[in-house]
């Protein structure tokens, strides 16, 4: 099981955030930049440990990174808006089609410029 919590001065938000992806750079900068934004980031790197995170403590959204497959995004969503409905789901990735499970999803964005704004619009509604 892998985990990495964020670390380096008090967030400003203070939102708890699950970032679940595969690791690599490009989460990482995910990570970071979230973080940057005031939010406390825990990763997940696969949908298990997502899950037993989510049970060990509280989060206040997850973002589901596009390197996860589109099936595991949507069966882990499906698990984590009935267990914690008070979780926002965001989808991050990009799909010109209608992708399954989308309504499940309280957002999706295909830019890590707009995915600070766009986890805190979810929590702000």
């Amino acid at each position: 099981m892998s985990a990495h919590k964020t670390n380096g001065g008090e967030p400003a938000l203070g939102f708890s955030l699950l970032l679940i992806g595969v690791p690599s750079p490009a989460v990482i900068r995910k990570q970071q930049v979230l973080h940057d934004s005031g939010f406390v980031v825990t990763r997940a790197d696969n949908i298990c440990t997502a899950e037993l995170l989510s049970e060990a403590q509280y989060f206040d959204a997850a973002v589901y990174d596009e390197s996860l497959p589109e099936t595991e995004q949507v069966s882990l969503a499906r698990v984590m808006h009935v267990r914690w409905p008070w979780m926002r789901l965001v989808r991050f990735g990009y799909s010109a089609l209608k992708l399954a499970g989308d309504e499940i999803f309280d957002a999706t964005t295909a830019s890590e410029a707009t995915l600070p704004a766009i986890v805190l619009g979810c929590l702000s509604t």
